[in-house]
């Protein structure tokens, strides 16, 4: 291991130990974000200036100032109309960053005013490159208040929880640890769809005296079976995971008769769809939506009072999102997050509409929801996420003509999403098992997210093969990735 890595890994523990001194209160959190949302024009422009325009490498500024944009115009236009119209001028005159652009150049977003004692992951990227994400403390702070509150919403915020998600190098589980250490209710399992890990992996589990119990697909029986006893000791228990675990866990408790009836699961990653909302509460328990992304963490969940499967209160208290075609444009609005973002696209589609809610998140004044969250460049499936261009490469290197192959998503009876690769009848000799195996070979070898993913689908058997002709869409080579 590098000596910078030695001396980072020394830092987070530092950061840790601040970390836990003060875990978050139902008042703190409420202040916190009401004084957010109160001062949330005049933050905005403030960081524009320190983030952006005071920052001579920033791309931002470079489009700000051949738009026209000084940061007085900046000021005076959100004074005038606000922040989300601004920005959608602002992406009117090209102010804005497509995905590609923002995973090419990953680098060049990185937030310099983050505190030495910051969290630090590689997530999944584009075109075969890693991107490296930091978090500061407080950044996960803020996500903590959130995550509280929405516990309190749901009525489980003394229940039991559980979390199954893997173990470093993946950022999911060790994200969610963190956020029920600071609200001083620590999961009582961590279950684990893999069972190895990396040295520095090793390291942050032993820093964090936890031990993740292995559960991979074929485990979802421990899972049910903790909820099923934690439902009898205390009435009610939380499990986090996602979309496809979730499915995994109704699938098993409605083959082994486990009552987890009045339990909640939280289910991120993957849409929640009518279908698998249904199947899913068809136990009896119930499950919400969260969405979060590693680029800019937490960005919305359900309330109680959610008007479809995956009807979101969008935090607008940390982040503001404009929307062109449909794509989500997002700006960062906490000092706090590791990258800085002004119009800037990550691949996700979807609806947004303006409601009041009479829940808590509605009062706090998040009136913005989103629904039917879908990326048209990203695969998603198992909470795992590679681009669409990946895919396509790894199935390049053994099918080379173009125009021979198409990759689109189904889902079964239950709601579990396949990938199915349609192959040309005129592709000869392809035994159909060996060609699955080396797409996730191919898969393997690229970065670690790519990597995990290949090992969960693995497990999953979530591709499959037909042999008919692509039935290729406005001329795209992966339509019908939703």
């Amino acid at each position: 291991m590098r000596l910078a890595r030695v001396k980072q890994l020394a830092r987070l523990a530092g950061g840790f130990r601040r970390f836990l001194q003060t875990p978050v209160t139902h008042d703190q959190a409420v202040a916190d974000i009401r004084r957010r949302m109160e001062n949330r024009d005049g933050d905005f422009v403030a960081l524009a200036k320190k983030l952006i325009y005071d920052l001579p490498a920033s791309p931002y500024r470079k489009l700000l100032l051949r738009a026209g944009c000084e940061h007085n115009d900046l000021a005076d236009s959100v004074r005038a109309c606000g922040i989300e119209k601004t920005l959608e001028k602002l992406h009117d005159a090209g102010v804005c960053v497509s995905l590609d652009e923002f995973k090419a150049r990953e680098g060049d977003f990185d937030n310099p005013y983050l505190g030495g004692h910051r969290y630090e992951a590689t997530t999944s990227g584009s075109r075969g490159k890693s991107m490296r994400v930091s978090f500061d403390w407080e950044f996960l702070a803020e996500e903590s208040a959130h995550e509280l509150l929405l516990y309190e919403m749901h009525g489980v915020l003394d229940a039991p929880t559980a979390i199954w998600f893997p173990m470093p190098p993946g950022v999911a589980g060790i994200g969610n640890l963190l956020f029920n250490l600071k609200m001083g209710r620590p999961p009582e399992k961590w279950f684990s769809h893999t069972r190895n890990t990396t040295l520095e992996g090793r390291l942050a589990l032993w820093l964090l005296r936890c031990r993740p119990e292995f559960a991979d697909l074929s485990c979802a029986g421990k899972v049910v079976a903790w909820l099923a006893d934690a439902k009898r000791r205390r009435g009610c228990a939380v499990v986090r995971s996602y979309g496809s675990s979730v499915v995994r866990i109704a699938e098993t408790a409605l083959e082994t008769g486990a009552d987890i009836s009045g339990c909640v699961l939280f289910s991120g990653g993957e849409p929640l769809t009518e279908h698998r909302k249904r199947f899913i509460e068809s136990t009896g328990a119930k499950v919400f939506p969260r969405y979060i992304s590693a680029e800019t963490g937490l960005v919305a969940a359900a309330c109680p009072n959610c008007a479809s499967a995956d009807d979101m209160h969008f935090y607008s208290d940390r982040l503001a999102v404009i929307q062109r075609d449909r794509s989500f444009l997002y700006t960062s609005l906490t000092p706090n997050a590791g990258k800085i973002m002004l119009n800037t696209e990550l691949g996700d589609c979807g609806d947004l509409a303006t409601k009041r809610c009479s829940c808590l998140f509605g009062e706090l004044g998040f009136d913005l929801h989103m629904s039917n969250v879908r990326s048209n460049e990203r695969i998603t499936v198992e909470g795992m996420t590679v681009m669409a261009s990946e895919l396509h490469d790894a199935i390049s290197a053994i099918i080379e003509r173009p125009d021979s192959f198409q990759v689109r998503q189904t889902a079964d009876d239950h709601g579990l999403n396949k990938i199915v690769i349609a192959v040309s009848p005129d592709v000869k000799g392809l035994d159909e098992a060996k060609f699955i195996r080396t797409v996730l070979e191919n898969l393997q070898r690229g970065r670690p997210g790519n990597a995990l993913a290949s090992d969960l689908w693995r497990q999953a058997d979530t591709f499959r093969v037909v042999r008919e002709e692509p039935r290729l869409t406005d001329g795209h080579k992966l339509p019908g990735l939703r």
